[in-house]
This record gives C-alpha cells, structure tokens and sequence, in this order.
C-alpha cells in the first residue's frame, strides 16, 4: 500500500510539473512558458532561439516588477486576434506582487506568419517606469552558427555615424531600435525589433561570443548620448497603466530577408501619418552640395535654366525633376524667414514655366541663432526663443550648431505654421526637413504636460509638420531618426552628408549596406546630393551608382556653370536604361560581407526580367572584384551575358571570373534573366 501511494505521489507530481508548462505550436514556433519560474522560451524548426527569458519593469520608486519573481502566481489567457498580419492568437500571462502591481505578459503569434511578437505592461495606481524589459534573458544558444556576427543600427544619420558590423563579443554595441545576430557563414539569424517608436525609444542587447549569444535583452526606455544624443535618462510615462511596443522576434533562413520583413510587418502595424505618395521616383537637384550659403535668384533660376537646356531627359516616369533650394533659401526673402516671400513666389513660377518642381527646406526644431540670446521672438507669434527651448538636465541640447526646440510649445507650432505657411503658399511641391533629431531628446519637461518622453514630443511636432503641409509636398527627412521618421516622411536620406569623393561614397553605402530595408519603411531612400566637381569621371560614376542603389538621383553641383564633368556624366543622366533602373523607386540588397563600418562592393536588385547588379572599387589601385552568383540568385555553374550601362559594353560574366577595375569606380551591370 504504501508503495502504491508512494507511486501516485510521484505521478501527482510530476503532473503538477507539467501543469506548470503551458506550450503552443504555431507553423514553425513552438512557445513555451513556465509558470512556476515565469521564464519562457521559443524554438523554431526545432532550433532554440530564446531560452529561459523573463520580463521586468522597474518603477520610478526603484521596485522591480519580475515575472520571475512571481513564480505560481500567474494565469494564463489566450484571445483571438486579427489586425494588419492576419489572424492569430494572443496569449497574457497575468501576475500579481504583493502590493497589488500587476504584470501582463503578451505574446502574439499568428496563423500564418512564422513570428511571434512581445509586449509587457504594468497595471497599478499611479506608477511610473521609464525602465521596461518584455525580453531578458541570460542563457546560452549555441545552434544558430560557429561565426556569429551583429550588426548595430544608428538611432538616427548624423554626426557622420555608421552602421556596424561586428563579430559578437561581450561589448557589442547597443543596437537601436531593431538588433540582428547572424551566421556569417549560413546567413540564418535572429531579428528582434521595435514595432512602435510613437512614446519609447528602444534598445537592442546582444552578447556573446563567435560561436553562441548568452544574452538578449529589450530595453525599453533606452538612451545613450553617443546613439540617441541624450544627456539624460528616458522620460517616465505616468498612470495606472503602461505598456511596451510590441517587439517581433523572428528567427530566419537569411537575415537581410529578415530585415525586409521587419520593416514590412512595420509598416503594416504603424500606418503612415502623411498622404501616400502616388507619383514617380524622385529626381532632381539640391543647392547645398555646392552652392551653399551663396544660394540666390541668379543662380537658382540658373539652375533651373540648366535642367531646360542641357539635361532636359533627366526626368522621372513622370516627366518631372525637383530643383530644391536649402538653407539661406531667406537671403532671397529681404526681411528674414518673416520678410517678402515675392522673390521666393517669383522662383516657383518660374521653375512651374518650365515644367519643373520647385523644392524647399527647413529645420523647424533648432534655434540657429541661440547664441544671440533667449529673448528674440520668435516668428509667427510673441514668444521667446529662450521659452521654447527644450530642457535638459544638463541645460539645454545643442548639436551640429544647433539647439532644439520643445515640438510641444506653442511658440514653436506658431511658428511652424507661419513659416510652412509661407512655403505652402508660394507653391513649393517638395520640402527637405532637417535636424529631426534634436525634436526626440528627452526632456526634464515638456510644454505638454501630457507629453513626457522625447518620442512623444517627437510625433506632436512631425504630426503638426504633416497637417500644416496639407498634403501638398514630397516630404524628404534629412537627418532623422531612422524608424521613428517613416510615418511622417515620404522620403529619407540614409545616411548623413556626402559630396563627391570615393571615401565618401563608401561611407553613403556603408548605410545601405546594413539599412537598405529602410526602402521598405519609407517610399524612397536617398544617398544624399551627388555631386560631381572636380572630380575624374570613374569617380563621379561611382558616385552616381550610390544613388541608382538607394534609389533615387538627387544632384548636388553648381549648374549655373558650366563645368568639364558636364558634358560625360550628363549622357549618363539623361540615359533611358539608367533610369529604369530607379524606376520602381526601391533600393538595392546588399551581396558579399565586410566588417565594421566598411560598405560592400556589391548590390543587386531584380526588377521584372532583368537582374541589375552594381560593383564597386573603393579604392584607387586596381582590383578585381569577385561576385558571389548564389545571393544574386544566379547559377553558379552558368555563364551569363552582362550589359555594363554605362559604356554599353557585352561580356559574360561567370561565378569564379572576377570583375576588373583598373581603377576606383563603379560598374552597373544588366543581366536579362
């Protein structure tokens, strides 16, 4: 008898175990939680990807909210749901502390996509956090590959930041927003990123070391002032309940695949704010790549002459090309930016008489003159520039010259619709915006009280922007936050300046070497104006390609002269089969590997029968570049016909045979498929 019962005391048990493992299969996922520790874990296509990870939320008055400290005390509820990804279920785990603070764990996994999607919140009377995790974990993976790498994703594009590429260690930097790990060797990786920047910002933690990550880690609520530029600590968000982004994890045969596919499911969830965009790809011109400061009627309208008379064929599907006008656009308002617009007026017509968009721009959250002092009104209504500057504890946050403006106040609003107002009613079609960075720092206090984080402030300043604009320009950001900026801008620079040199072509490419998926969160990404002075032709060719491979042509010299680099490059512009290439407006995917902050030297894009595929020199040494056919989706062992566009020349072209420079530059190659 008593063996018996010692029998069933063991089967209780162990049943009582199992009790504590609630498990869902889904497609390729399977997910499972512990109640008993409150960690969880997922596989998928049986390799564990997250192993006994926990959820946390630290409180203004430094509790510490744990799912792992809640052991036995959860329940478990599942829900239907349906949005933009399709059908799936929602799965919470609910806990309680002691003191009442309840932790809501949601898990979301869908019926036909192989993801599964995070989120925590935090139920209780008036808390505060600025400090949540819906993933932490420390426990080692060792089957996603033996050389593992991450990339590290900039917050935003300026001060002449990089994308990295490291193999993982320890010390890997903070990735923002969105972290990838991969096998340099498979390609297979894991993608966690932020579906949602409209109140948090978000870091992404990866270490580890070549041949496993032991630690991944959401941190929701991250600054660093060497990535998002703040001085200080993320702002807290009040109130009886507060809740993370969602966060997709997702584990993948390819991980730029991946990154296309986050910056898909991003879109879909995070719907634009600004109109769609229906016309063609963008071409044109802006005046800061030379010009500058010396921007005038003279040699705008110059400008415009030029694209007339000697680069009538550089248009867009459309027949349309932008002559943008940048900053010191004002030395042609006498009066300042609250002056006489009727030269501004006299410009649009002109550029209208002869069938072009007339562009603009605008940094509409930096006060250039602060070093004037705070009482200079500001225009469009009676308030202070001293008033609208955004507080730090640090004072207030200058960058790049600039000091940012509270997008909350209403003297920065005001002003905002007087100077917009203005553009708008000239007749501008396209605006560049500027320093978008410098409306996201958080703040020790912002004018909206309801407003208490940097990403907050953000959207009430881009959203003001939009509405102002009245759907009648191609907004193009400038420096920018990288994901947060989507929603509000149909355009985006990639990354920050560049004008015309190899090195800084490189640099341009470094950006859509690890950020070309950004062509999937906005209509268009850019590599900055091109310019081409001075420079050899094998130069300015390479500089021209970095556009055709983001995905539009923006030029950048001054063409109220003339020049020797003219009457070359302007074939190039003015070539049908060149454009078409950028016709579909998307850019192109990166092949081959380099590490750290170096850019590839080859990128291919598929667009109906014909593969595209551009090739690199950096260098000004010879070099023979050797092209990978597998990631191209090419047969290895075939032999194909290669059209180079730019000298028109036929070779074939074949895995092992190298593509041959003799000197720095770049080749566009059209294989018919």
């Amino acid at each position: 008898m008593k063996k018996i019962l010692g029998i069933f005391l063991i089967l209780a048990t162990s049943l009582q175990v199992q009790a504590q493992i609630f498990e869902v299969k889904k497609n390729e996922l399977v997910f499972k939680y512990d109640r008993g520790t409150g960690k969880y874990s997922v596989s998928q296509n049986n390799n564990l990807i997250i192993k006994d990870a926990v959820s946390y939320a630290v409180l203004s008055d430094g509790t510490r909210v744990s799912s792992e400290n809640l052991n036995g005390l959860s329940k478990i509820s599942e829900q239907v749901v349906a949005d933009a990804l399709g059908k799936g279920k929602q799965y919470t785990v609910s806990s309680k502390t002691k003191a009442g603070i309840e932790m809501k764990q949601h898990f979301f996994l869908y019926d036909q996509k192989p993801i599964i999607l995070v989120q925590l919140e935090i139920n209780g009377k008036n808390i505060a956090s600025n400090d949540m995790s819906p993933l932490y974990m420390q426990a080692n993976i060792n089957g996603l590959g033996k050389a593992l790498y991450q990339v590290a994703v900039p917050f935003d594009n300026d001060t002449f930041i990089s994308y990295e590429n490291e193999s993982l260690s320890k010390t890997n930097k903070v990735s923002a927003e969105v972290g990838v790990v991969y096998d340099k060797n498979s390609n297979h990786g894991l993608v966690i990123g932020s579906l949602d920047q409209s109140v948090w910002k978000s870091g992404i933690s990866i270490g580890g070391n070549q041949n496993n990550y032991d630690f991944l880690a959401i941190r929701t609520g991250f600054t660093d002032v060497n990535i998002t530029r703040d001085s200080m600590g993320h702002g807290f968000i009040k109130g009886n309940r507060i809740v993370s982004p969602k966060y997709l994890i997702s584990y993948v045969k390819d991980w730029r695949v991946g990154m296309e596919d986050y910056a898909k499911i991003h879109r879909q969830l995070q719907k634009p704010y600004v109109q769609q965009w229906t016309a063609a790809t963008p071409v044109g011109w802006n005046s800061w790549g030379v010009i500058q400061e010396k921007i005038n009627f003279q040699n705008a309208t110059a400008t415009a002459q030029y694209f007339e008379k000697d680069i009538p064929h550089f248009r867009n599907a459309d027949g349309d090309a932008f002559i943008d006008l940048d900053s010191f656009w004002d030395n042609m308002t006498p009066g300042g930016m609250s002056g006489d617009y009727s030269q501004l007026e006299k410009f649009v017509h002109y550029c209208d008489s002869l069938g072009l968009k007339p562009g603009v721009y605008w940094a509409p959250f930096t006060d250039w003159g602060h070093g004037s002092g705070p009482n200079r009104t500001a225009e469009g209504s009676s308030y202070k520039f001293g008033d609208m500057w955004t507080k730090t504890k640090s004072g207030y946050h200058n960058l790049d010259g600039g000091r940012a403006l509270d997008p909350t106040h209403p003297g920065t609003l005001a002003r905002m619709d007087v100077i917009l107002g203005k553009l708008v009613a000239c007749g501008f079609k396209m605006i560049k915006i500027d320093f978008l960075s410098h409306a996201a720092i958080e703040s020790t206090g912002f004018y909206d009280k309801n407003t208490s984080t940097g990403m907050q402030a953000y959207a009430v300043g881009m959203k003001h922007l939009v509405d102002v604009l009245k759907g009648k320009m191609l907004i193009y950001a400038a420096i920018s936050p990288s994901l947060a900026t989507n929603q509000f801008a149909h355009m985006r620079r990639i990354a920050c300046d560049a004008w015309k040199t190899l090195d800084q072509t490189e640099y341009t490419l470094n950006s859509v070497s690890y950020g070309w998926w950004q062509t999937y969160l906005y209509d268009f990404i850019d590599a900055d104006h091109l310019v081409f002075h001075d420079e050899p032709e094998n130069v300015n060719k390479a500089r021209l390609l970095s556009g055709i491979v983001a995905g539009t042509i923006i030029l950048g010299d001054d063409l109220s002269k003339k020049e020797n680099w003219q009457k070359n490059m302007n074939v190039y512009l003015q070539d049908s089969e060149i454009l078409k290439v950028i016709a579909d407006g998307k850019s192109f995917r990166p092949a081959g590997f380099v590490e750290g902050k170096s850019a590839n030297q080859c990128y291919f894009k598929k667009s109906g029968k014909y593969l595209y595929v551009a090739v690199f020199n950096f260098s000004n040494e010879k070099q023979h570049v050797a092209v990978d056919f597998t990631p191209l989706g090419l047969n290895p062992a075939q032999q194909y016909v290669a059209e180079e566009l730019f000298t028109k020349t036929k070779q074939n072209i074949k895995s092992d045979l190298p593509i041959a420079f003799n000197e720095g530059g770049g080749k566009l190659f059209r294989i018919t498929l």
